[in-house]
């Protein structure tokens, strides 16, 4: 399989007549506008203080650190055993909960100080 990077996407496309340039931003923004996100919902019931720890918050130093070990671990093998690559995704899972956590956190807070 050949790896194209970004870069190289970006001159090919450059290359391409001005009609198709603009169809193919067409047809990109469209595949972008075909997932739709929900709002993101604020965090009722917290106080301000409540808020801003909530914003700050970070995964646990020994789930961190586990995290980029099987990360690393996962790049140097290209394919993990099945138990670490559960784990692995375990761990991706908890820290897309933190980030989404501190998003609506952060949210919140700029809904009260508008």
């Amino acid at each position: 399989m050949q790896t194209v990077d970004f870069q190289q996407i970006l001159i090919a496309a450059r290359q391409l007549p001005k009609p198709s340039q603009a169809q193919l931003v067409s047809a990109l923004l469209q595949e972008q506008g075909a997932v739709p996100y929900p709002p993101l919902e604020p965090l009722t019931g917290l106080t301000a203080a409540e808020l801003r720890a909530l914003a700050d918050a970070v995964l646990a130093p020994t789930q961190a650190k586990r995290l980029k070990q099987l990360l690393r671990l996962q790049r140097e093998q290209k394919k993990l055993p099945r138990p670490l690559q559960a784990e692995l995704d375990t761990l991706l899972e908890e820290s897309d909960h933190v980030a989404l956590v501190k998003a609506k956190a952060s949210y919140t807070l700029s809904l009260l100080k508008a």
